[in-house]
């Protein structure tokens, strides 16, 4: 690893993690086969439907314990699934367990309204659709053409039937909408990053996008969206802010800015015990976050997890 990845991303990775952690993150990035988990799709069957289907054909799955349909398949591999008619039918979908802690964490309840930013290829937004079980409303805003059809393949094969897709620049879905103000009562905020977790050292071009000022950039990025949305959330209601990356620059610091900035903004305790997940940065390098950044939680990259950063919050009426 040491004598392939960018020096500074290896300079970063040693200030962040510990030499047990290190390990770890070695194993995923040299890893070429990594376990295949998905969710189950609510809106077309149930747990116990797919588990008597994949025992029939000699697969088995292991529930994930911090998700509420998430599994991992203990033998076998994505190509297994492909054949079932479970896969065809859309009855299971492929996804990290990582990508799926940030909707089933973000607390939504029947007759919600449901704001999904930035939210082709659709991961979450059909999560968050079958929460609700097709009733109210799921707004999901992108703004490229190519990734709303995505969006729209994934949503029809699902049966996701109550969203609403705008195309829309993140950045300016405030002022381009002001009948959204304190309209939604759940905000999914998966925001762009880095993507760190793609890098796999035996694919140059999986991190030969990397660099510092990339990072930075999408600090910039990330800030202008959530100043946009902020105002769209109603009070006491929720806001969910994931990225795909370990950079602090995109995470922590991202959060210390909202709270720096937004007194209405409390963060929330994200109470999940895994054996992969591992607390925020208090500080990196030069720049001290805040104490109460440390709701915020990160999940290791393994075998069966990429690496994830959530942090959840509150929106308050301030006096």
């Amino acid at each position: 690893m040491n004598n392939i990845l960018p020096k500074d991303l290896i300079d970063r990775l040693t200030e962040i993690y510990t030499p047990l952690e290190m390990e770890i993150i070695d194993k995923w990035f040299s890893c070429e086969k990594r376990k295949t988990s998905f969710r189950v799709n609510t809106l077309k069957s149930s747990d116990r439907e797919i588990l008597a289907v994949l025992k029939d054909n000699n697969l088995i799955a292991t529930k994930v314990d911090i998700l509420k349909h998430g599994y991992i398949l203990e033998n076998g591999s994505e190509s297994d699934l492909w054949w079932l008619d479970i896969y065809k039918q859309w009855k299971i979908y492929l996804q990290s367990i990582s990508s799926q802690i940030p909707v089933d964490y973000l607390g939504i309840k029947d007759f919600n309204k449901v704001l999904d930013i930035t939210a082709a290829p659709g991961w979450k937004t059909s999560q968050a659709s079958a929460i609700l079980k097709n009733t109210w409303e799921v707004v999901a805003v992108d703004n490229n053409q190519i990734r709303i059809d995505k969006l729209n393949f994934t949503l029809k094969r699902q049966w996701c039937r109550n969203v609403n897709i705008i195309k829309s620049d993140a950045k300016f879905i405030s002022n381009k909408n002001p009948d959204f103000k304190e309209f939604f009562d759940c905000v999914i905020a998966d925001l762009p990053c880095s993507a760190e977790w793609k890098i796999n050292i035996h694919k140059e071009k999986s991190y030969g996008f990397w660099s510092v000022s990339n990072i930075k950039k999408n600090y910039y990025v990330q800030k202008d969206i959530l100043n946009s949305v902020i105002p769209l959330i109603k009070n006491n209601w929720t806001l969910i802010y994931s990225t795909c990356t370990l950079a602090p620059e995109e995470n922590e610091a991202v959060v210390h800015m909202l709270l720096s900035n937004y007194p209405e903004l409390q963060i929330q305790d994200i109470n999940i015990d895994y054996k992969y997940s591992k607390k925020w940065i208090s500080w990196f390098w030069k720049h001290v976050y805040r104490k109460d950044v440390s709701k915020s939680i990160r999940i290791l990259p393994s075998e069966e997890s990429e690496w994830f950063f959530v942090a959840k919050f509150k929106k308050v009426k301030v006096t």
